[in-house]
């Protein structure tokens, strides 16, 4: 659960100002165990939900960046 609060507190702080790496590779790995802990914490598909991950968090600051520009 507190890894869930945090995660809300970093978004709410890239918001206002754009994110550095750390904040950016931190979603992003909480993102990926998110999917591990959806799929029954079933080892193997780590590659698979970093990947996804990595889409998923990049592809929403590339899309506030279009909208603010």
């Amino acid at each position: 659960m507190a890894k869930i609060n945090r995660a809300k507190a970093v978004h709410r702080k890239t918001q206002s100002q754009g994110p550095d790496e750390a904040q950016i590779r931190e979603e992003i790995q909480q993102l990926a165990y998110t999917f591990y802990c959806q799929c029954g914490y079933e080892h193997g598909h780590d590659l698979e939900h970093w990947v996804e991950a990595e889409r998923r968090v990049l592809e929403r600051y590339q899309g506030k960046r279009k909208t603010r520009g």
